[in-house]
């Protein structure tokens, strides 16, 4: 989503390509009409028009950070608060640019800004380590109000269960998020979910297969992934030792979970299985256990008496942690955890 000098190099170039194109097609049309000679008009509309998208972004990128986003980040975002400077300038630059180019709508709930800031916090988080990398897929994300069924309703209905869900058929390019759910994959109790991560892992993983994978990830790190998959899958139930029951309910789920904890919890997953946790390391051009452990407050957690991070004014243990445990998370089942794709 950035603009890197080589992003600008190709934008330029691909920006004069288009308009010596309609230069052309311009000039043969006005040969035999001489009369649409206006078309000629259309080189520096075409060359702008291409150059465009990247103007934005490169102004976008220069705008002040606005001081409530950054608190936000630093109140909510462990991802965040672990980067250096310079990686906290590119990702305050990855949050613009999302949030600028991504409508986030509430849906029956009201959209503040921790909210859009924490969908952007999502998507930026699974490809922060990717130099290049766009979002094509994804048009807006709406906020939920709560859980909800296969047919996207939140009716207090017993099957609805579904915190998060990237959109399909009619809703293409379209995010669902539980905002329960989002708030809860941030509060400071550490743990294994951020329905987020989980959604936007999704998108990674349809982007990649679409258009290809970023530079940065060696095939034969995708190679040693396809194997592995399809190896744990095979196994019985028994021996599904590693993660919560729900990654294996299919590939797709089983790389979005598996980037749950990578991204959550990685001195868990690297503790349980460091060959894991290196291919995941591969794929996602990141090294999240050697990043989060320098924060020593994660592991103290949040009390369960503190007033709740989503800002509702009840306690945590009467909010969001509430939630958390009704809906199984706490217990590693995750049939109910955002991340059902279908």
């Amino acid at each position: 989503m950035l603009v890197t000098p080589e992003t600008q190099r190709r934008n330029q170039r691909q920006a004069l390509a288009a308009a010596l194109l309609a230069a052309a097609t311009a000039g043969w049309l006005t040969w035999l009409f001489p009369l649409l000679w206006p078309l000629l008009g259309l080189c520096p509309f075409t060359y702008w028009w291409v150059r465009r998208p990247c103007l934005r972004r490169i102004e976008i990128m220069q705008q002040p950070f606005p001081d409530e986003w950054e608190q936000i980040l630093r109140t909510h975002v462990a991802f965040f608060l672990a980067l250096d400077e310079a990686g906290k300038s590119r990702f305050r630059q990855l949050v613009q640019i999302f949030l600028d180019e991504v409508r986030i709508t509430g849906i029956r709930t009201g959209v503040d800004e921790t909210v859009r800031v924490l969908v952007a916090a999502s998507a930026a988080i699974p490809i922060f380590g990717f130099h290049d990398w766009e979002y094509r897929r994804l048009h807006e994300v709406l906020i939920y109000p709560d859980a909800f069924d296969d047919a996207y309703r939140t009716r207090g209905g017993s099957d609805e269960h579904i915190l998060g869900m990237v959109g399909l058929h009619h809703l293409s390019g379209v995010m669902i998020l539980s905002k329960p759910a989002l708030l809860a994959g941030f509060s400071p109790q550490p743990g294994t979910h951020n329905v987020g991560v989980h959604e936007f892992a999704h998108l990674v993983e349809k982007e990649a297969g679409e258009y290809g994978l970023p530079p940065e990830v060696p095939w034969m790190a995708v190679r040693q992934w396809v194997r592995y998959v399809a190896r744990e899958l095979a196994h019985p139930s028994s021996r599904r030792t590693h993660v919560s029951d729900y990654a294996y309910t299919n590939e797709h789920e089983f790389f979005a979970v598996l980037a749950e904890y990578f991204f959550t919890s990685p001195d868990l997953l690297k503790r349980r299985d460091p060959a894991l946790y290196a291919l995941l390391r591969d794929l996602f051009h990141q090294d999240t256990e050697a990043l989060l452990p320098a924060l020593p407050w994660r592991r103290r957690g949040l009390s369960r008496n503190a007033p709740c991070p989503c800002g509702s004014g009840r306690k945590y243990k009467h909010c969001c942690l509430k939630k958390t445990v009704t809906n199984g998370r706490s217990t590693g089942t995750t049939e109910n955890n955002a991340g059902t794709q279908e």
